[in-house]
């Protein structure tokens, strides 16, 4: 062989070598979004498959899925069949059952402020009629003595549960939206990965996940009392989930008051003084549910239970003596949190 054959032949190796590299190594990414779960859902995927956008499409067939089956006003879902059936004993969902267990768990930790029994107290604020009222002569609150009659219905210790089967008393219905949106995500997520997407995101505003991230992503929290596109603070993550409840989502205000969807059981009426509450987590639901249950308590009190929840960290915000304050757990810090207020 010839000293140009030689040399011809190390250039393809390297040619043909540096395709391959650029084949094994070529990364496809691709971001999409669709109404699902009464927001604006976004998935963002990394695959080394071409095909990455139809992935993405059969992870959004996996959410409605999901959603069809845990939304308590989809008519045929289990939990609206569930609330609407004359029975006391119903056969148990899987999903739904996983759901409980989160919800027993906040109930306890909160001494009962976490409750997904609320649906009838929900059900009579009627927030979504009342938020398109514009003029304050057409609103009113519901009737003192209608809430305190829709309160014997509420109380999550009125319910047995097993994997198999629950027992709910008439008059008791269950809503899951404290939760439902991160249990959700956490299944899409696990979802994603068995489609070997190298790494993802899921928004839907007050819920959002992310895995395989190469570099801590930086999260914003919006801004309580500003526009959607203000936001107040923000920090970074990696591989963890993020939930916020904020009294901006639902709710109409009246003589000065805001009434929102965050109803403290124990009296039938919304929570008062607190704005907003971001809860980081590994997982979306536990993020979800617990940014509800601390909102529920006082502040000081809700940092103080989130210590024992590993990889667990929040900021809240609210009114104290006439100002808007926040309150972190001492882990933000190490999130590189920074706020405006």
């Amino acid at each position: 062989m010839t000293k140009k054959e030689v040399i011809s032949l190390v250039i393809l190796i390297l040619v043909i070598g540096y395709g391959a590299w650029q084949f094994f190594t070529s990364n496809f990414n691709e971001k999409k979004s669709q109404h699902l779960m009464d927001t604006i859902v976004t998935i963002t995927a990394t695959s080394k498959n071409k095909n990455v956008g139809s992935q993405i499409d059969s992870v959004f067939a996996f959410i409605k899925e999901m959603e069809d089956r845990l939304n308590d006003y989809r008519e045929g879902s289990w939990l609206h069949t569930l609330n609407n059936s004359p029975e006391i004993d119903f056969p148990m969902d899987p999903d739904a059952y996983k759901i409980l267990v989160i919800a027993d768990s906040l109930y306890r930790m909160t001494d009962g402020a976490f409750d997904v029994s609320i649906k009838p107290l929900y059900d009579l604020w009627d927030f979504d009629t009342r938020a398109q009222i514009t003029e304050d002569s057409l609103l009113n609150l519901p009737d003192s003595l209608e809430i305190k009659k829709t309160l014997q219905y509420v109380g999550f210790d009125r319910i047995q549960y097993n994997e198999k089967s629950i027992r709910i008393p008439k008059g008791t219905q269950l809503a899951f939206g404290a939760i439902a949106k991160g249990y959700v995500l956490d299944k899409a997520r696990e979802y994603m990965q068995s489609l070997d997407l190298i790494s993802g995101f899921i928004d839907c505003r007050s819920s959002m996940t992310f895995y395989g991230d190469v570099m801590p992503q930086l999260v914003y929290i919006q801004h309580p009392r500003l526009s959607a596109e203000d936001f107040i603070a923000s920090f970074r993550i990696k591989d963890l989930s993020v939930g916020t409840s904020g009294d901006y989502q639902q709710y109409f205000d009246l003589n000065g008051i805001r009434y929102h969807h965050i109803i403290d059981p124990k009296t039938g009426y919304p929570v008062r003084d607190v704005y907003s509450v971001t809860v980081t987590h590994p997982s979306a639901a536990w993020a979800d549910g617990l940014s509800t249950a601390l909102f529920l308590m006082p502040p000081e009190e809700a940092i103080e239970a989130i210590k024992n929840i590993p990889d667990c960290n929040a900021v809240i915000y609210y009114e104290h003596n006439g100002s808007n304050v926040s309150l972190k757990s001492a882990g933000m810090k190490n999130l590189g949190f920074s706020e405006k207020l």
